[in-house]
């Protein structure tokens, strides 16, 4: 966000504090405003809203862009542990419950982050194999570094 931080707009926080509190002015925004004039408070303040809308639009479609760039790699993922083990999906998942159930406590959060990130299991899935609800399995992978995007994915 510091790109977002123009002279501009810094001369008009300053203007603004002047005006307002009655702040002496530091020297560098009375430089500027001999140089440029007085500035407009009020656009400088809107270029300033609509560059954080911008920023954030920017931000959610490259994470929109990782889930489904995500979505493809497990499905393929998953295409490839069912041809190499010749099992369906639902075998597999089975099979993932099972080695889960088996661990003690204190590992079973160890092979959630394990699917997760090797075989990229997102975690409405990790859900279906672990029994776990929704919440617990994204507080356990926010907790340990994240899932692999903010999708959940």
């Amino acid at each position: 966000m510091a790109n977002l931080l123009t002279s501009h707009l810094l001369a008009a926080i300053d203007w603004d504090e002047y005006l307002r509190d009655g702040r002496e002015l530091p020297p560098s925004t009375v430089d500027w405003i001999k140089a440029n004039g007085k500035p407009n408070v009020e656009f400088e303040f809107l270029v300033l809203q609509k560059a954080i809308e911008r920023n954030e639009r920017v931000q959610r479609s490259k994470a929109r862009l990782r889930a489904l760039q995500n979505q493809r790699a497990y499905k393929q993922k998953r295409a490839e542990m069912m041809k190499s083990k010749r099992m369906n999906w639902n075998e597999i998942r089975t099979e993932f419950r099972k080695k889960y159930l088996s661990l003690p406590e204190e590992r079973q959060k160890s092979f959630l982050l394990f699917l997760n990130r090797e075989y990229l299991i997102p975690a409405a899935e990790l859900g279906v194999i672990t029994g776990l609800k929704d919440y617990q399995i994204k507080y356990i992978l926010y907790k340990d570094g994240g899932s692999i995007d903010e999708e959940g994915n």
